[in-house]
């Protein structure tokens, strides 16, 4: 009996995998109090950064480069907004990837061998600082979900465009994996609830098992994680909560055909 397919199951799966490890500069906006997704499946809480241009002047500052390489900021910098001259009247203004590099998430810039900077010379250099927001003050984030709200009294205006930097939680799901919790999903369903096959038709039941086979790739995912010994342990719990999350689901849905029914009748036959 197929209450549920692969294909319903992979719709839910809504990354195949990450499109890079680590993910810079997301723009999401912000509207209400209201969960919005940012990523389709669970991202490491720690990694996570909520960032807002919050002036467009940029700051001044004179650094020498010492062995080559100047801290400007403290924060985290707005890429393509620095730049880099021989003094503050814009004598020589030097190139970025020729003269020099920046590392915008530490806040350096180191001279480029073969350019025009020093080792050790004084430069001129401008920049745009980001503000970053305080999880739990300004946000609450949902890791597992991968998504995020603004928190009312927080520094976050209401329909406020904020970017976003995280790091993925994945575990690859093969083709084989889907199969067998598709197969598994059905033969329980059936065995639970629809021994006789009188629901066969109803949505809610497909749905439940749907939600009944993901909750088995989840933590098919969390053992693998486990097992790996890689340090996986983060990537385990958020698996093992988003199955816990499909079980609750599959269980609500599921209740309606467990005696005494309250759900839908028994399809009668013509």
């Amino acid at each position: 009996m197929s209450y549920t397919t692969v294909e319903q199951v992979r719709r839910h799966l809504i990354v195949p995998y990450p499109v890079e490890d680590q993910v810079f500069d997301q723009p999401v906006i912000l509207t209400g109090s209201n969960f919005v997704r940012f990523y389709g499946g669970g991202v490491e809480s720690d990694s996570v950064r909520v960032k807002s241009i919050q002036s467009h002047e940029p700051i001044r500052s004179s650094v020498m480069l010492s062995g080559g390489t100047a801290t400007i900021s403290a924060g985290v910098i707005v890429p393509g907004s620095v730049v880099v001259a021989s003094d503050s009247s814009l004598g020589q203004v030097y190139v970025e990837n020729v003269d020099y590099v920046v590392d915008y998430d530490g806040g350096t810039i180191s001279a480029k061998v073969g350019g025009a900077l020093g080792s050790s010379q004084t430069v001129t250099v401008w920049f745009l600082p980001y503000a970053l927001y305080e999880a739990g003050g300004d946000y609450t984030l949902d890791a597992a979900a991968g998504q995020i709200k603004r928190q009312a009294g927080g520094a976050i205006a209401d329909g406020e465009t904020v970017r976003l930097d995280y790091q993925p939680v994945f575990v690859s799901v093969a083709d084989e994996i889907v199969q067998n919790a598709v197969t598994l999903a059905n033969g329980m369903i059936e065995s639970e609830v629809d021994p006789e096959r009188q629901f066969e038709v109803d949505h809610s039941l497909g749905a439940a098992a749907t939600y009944r086979a993901l909750e088995i790739v989840c933590r098919a995912a969390a053992s693998r994680e486990l097992a790996a010994q890689r340090g996986g342990d983060k990537s385990a719990t958020v698996w093992i909560k988003l199955a816990d999350d499909y079980a609750v689901r599959s269980d609500a849905l599921l209740k309606n055909f467990r005696p005494p029914y309250t759900g839908p009748r028994t399809p009668a036959h013509s």
